[in-house]
């Protein structure tokens, strides 16, 4: 059996049960079409608010945040989830929105626990009271997706938190997801934030829902950051697979102190806090430290982290040791992009300001046809502006934390309209969760110091894994390997050409559209100056011989170029020149698009072939 929480690593409590609000129960309604008005209303309802204030002059970004986060939350579903999807964008949205929207939290009401009862019975095929020997009717916490009961199992006589997907979950989900998507298209038909890349964003919609409505995700990703994390000192409760379904996931109980209670007790009662991590033996700069370099260890080296690390999710135990729960949203990142952004990291730490500059611009999702050589410099200019705040300990967290150092990147990159990647968001989103308990453990921290120091203990970490005697079976293994290496590089060196072959004939097949639109508006413009010129003849021979113009073209066409304005005959002459020389010049520019045209053509049949 795997090893559970050790006795002596469990604190004494800092805020009594008694204390804790009780989850509120309401009744659970299948989703109807109430669901799409409720949605509708909600949204007229701020798009009114937002009208009036903006028409009245009285609008106020905050303001109208905050009521966003209400009106998201009042509505609940996915929309929780995908206001915390949309509030990563904050390269793109308002800064007031994206830390509204980044404060929704799955906070829900419950619903009935003989619900709960029938759920878990039914999913595990077997009465209550075979499984537990004890249960709390009462859950311990509620969200969007479901909610928590405390319970102990039988066999095993260990106390756990039983996690119940809330009934017709998959169904509002499925009616939810169906009302983004529809938004999403008309916010695509309107251009609102068409940098925005939603298809990338619904994209990434659906693969939370997939993971939300299947706990064994969840499972699976616990498991793994159990064995991960215990490398980094950091406890993950354990996950009881014999009893877990796709819509109910048992976990070994945590009874940690979480750095909710911690936030708020040190703002309501600050010697009771300090009784009690001297009681604890909990040092609140070695818990904050030990917090950073976890999640920089696992970005970097285990790829696999933690993205969502508010202070509901984080445990204090006893002597520094930390517990971490809820990994319904754990990330990793594509090892090439991963790559990069360490070296981004690095450079930072090293003060490689320059560096890390061209770095950021290849961290980008796109970049518009600018000079980067300017984006550069404001780059460089930013990252010396972060460095100098950090070395000021005295300056407040906020403007020294590395979420201020991301945040000021993306800032000066969506200057020059270049968006980030989802990817950049979602490590983003990791750091920025963390500060709300770094800010109360260790205020003071030097993050770049402390990234240096623990890039060095990363360091050594790989030199011993390089020098155990495991690495070097495995060196001697990879050295019979080396033949059908050097196959994979050639044929990675032949898919590359082709991946360049075919952006190649993408250009080119953008390159002649443009040249046939050119081509064909300069025939157009060719048209309409032949008309110009025949006009300022037929102006000028009126002028000469109006008689002769009456019997050519009749008197009803004499009569409409009689109410023409006179146009006397030298300054016709030079108008007509002129045309002609316009009309030879566009006969000229047409042609060689025409040319360039046929020459592209022949160049993409050449490379398909």
């Amino acid at each position: 059996m795997a090893r559970l929480l050790k006795p002596s690593w469990i604190p004494t409590p800092l805020v009594a049960a008694s204390e804790q609000p009780p989850v509120l129960i309401a009744p659970v309604r299948p989703p109807g079409a109430w669901r799409t008005w409720l949605v509708l209303g909600t949204a007229m309802s701020l798009a009114i608010v937002f009208l009036g204030r903006w028409l009245t002059r009285r609008f106020d970004r905050r303001a109208f945040a905050v009521r966003v986060r209400r009106a998201v939350e009042r509505v609940g579903g996915l929309w929780i989830k995908a206001g915390q999807l949309v509030s990563l964008r904050v390269d793109l949205l308002p800064v007031e929105l994206c830390e509204e929207l980044a404060k929704l939290q799955t906070q829900a009401l419950g619903f009935p626990p003989a619900r709960a009862r029938e759920i878990v019975e039914r999913e595990l095929g077997a009465p209550l009271d075979v499984v537990f020997d004890r249960w709390d009717e009462a859950p311990i916490a509620a969200a969007s997706i479901g909610q928590v009961h405390r319970a102990r199992l039988r066999r095993e006589q260990t106390w756990v938190a039983v996690k119940i997907q809330k009934p017709a979950s998959a169904e509002l989900f499925a009616r939810d997801l169906a009302l983004v998507r529809r938004a999403v298209a008309v916010l695509k038909v309107l251009q609102v934030y068409r940098h925005m890349n939603w298809d990338a964003g619904m994209h990434e919609l659906r693969q939370i829902v997939k993971e939300e409505l299947d706990f064994g995700y969840e499972g699976s990703m616990m498991r793994r950051m159990r064995r991960n994390l215990r490398r980094h000192r950091v406890y993950v409760p354990k996950v009881f697979s014999r009893y877990s379904t796709p819509r109910v996931l048992v976990t070994e109980l945590a009874p940690a102190v979480f750095m909710a209670d911690y936030i708020r007790v040190a703002r309501e009662d600050p010697p009771r806090l300090e009784r009690w991590l001297i009681e604890n033996d909990v040092d609140p700069r070695r818990v904050g430290r030990r917090l950073a370099w976890s999640l920089e260890r696992q970005i970097l080296e285990d790829n696999l982290f933690h993205g969502d690390l508010h202070p509901g999710n984080i445990g204090l135990l006893r002597g520094n040791r930390v517990a971490l729960i809820d990994f319904g949203t754990t990330n990793f990142t594509d090892v090439e992009y991963l790559r990069k952004f360490e070296v981004f990291i690095r450079a930072i730490a090293s003060e490689q300001h320059a560096k890390a500059a061209d770095v950021a611009l290849l961290l980008c999702a796109r970049l518009p046809v600018i000079d980067t050589s300017m984006v550069r410099e404001h780059l460089v200019r930013a990252l010396r502006a972060w460095h100098a705040r950090a070395l000021v300990r005295a300056l407040p967290y906020h403007v020294r934390s590395l979420n201020s150092l991301t945040l000021d990147v993306m800032r000066t990159l969506l200057g020059f309209r270049c968006t980030m990647e989802w990817a950049w968001l979602r490590l983003h989103r990791a750091m920025s969760t963390l500060d709300a308990s770094l800010v109360q453990l260790y205020p003071r921290i030097d993050f770049r110091g402390l990234t240096a120091r623990y890039l060095a203990q990363a360091d050594r970490r790989r030199r011993r894994l390089v020098t155990s005697p495991e690495t070097a079976r495995r060196t001697v293994a990879a050295a019979a390997r080396v033949p059908e290496i050097q196959e994979r590089v050639r044929d990675y060196a032949a898919f590359q050409t082709q991946a360049i072959r075919r952006q190649a004939q993408r250009f080119r097949g953008v390159a002649r559209k443009v040249s046939s639109a050119t081509a064909a508006l300069l025939e157009l413009a060719m048209i309409a100056a032949w008309l110009q010129t025949a006009a300022v003849a037929a102006l000028a021979v009126h002028g000469a011989f109006p008689s002769w113009i009456d019997r050519a073209v009749g008197p009803q066409v004499a009569a409409a170029i009689e109410r023409l304005p006179h146009l006397d005959p030298q300054p016709a002459a030079l108008v007509l020149l002129l045309d002609v020389w316009v009309l030879f010049a566009m006969r000229r520019v047409r042609r060689e698009l025409i040319r360039r045209d046929v020459d592209l053509a022949r160049h993409s049949a050449a490379a398909a072939g």
